[in-house]
């Protein structure tokens, strides 16, 4: 469980959408250790979904140049 709010810690960060009470409630007891990790992990998750996007595009459009 403390890995799914560590998560979404990060998701909202990345994002820059959090509320004052909600930053500061998850800041109170969260593990500073992980937090890194996670947001390491998360960052090469949203650019690997990127990266396979838009290679899925480019091979799909690529096949239709030549009719």
């Amino acid at each position: 469980m403390e890995f799914v709010r560590l998560v979404r810690i990060v998701l909202s960060s990345f994002f820059g959408v959090r509320k004052r009470a909600s930053h500061e409630m998850d800041f109170a007891n969260v593990n500073f250790v992980m937090l890194p990790f996670v947001a390491v992990f998360m960052a090469v998750v949203i650019g690997a979904v990127i990266f396979g996007l838009v290679h899925l595009v480019v091979d799909s459009t690529s096949a239709m140049q030549g009719f």
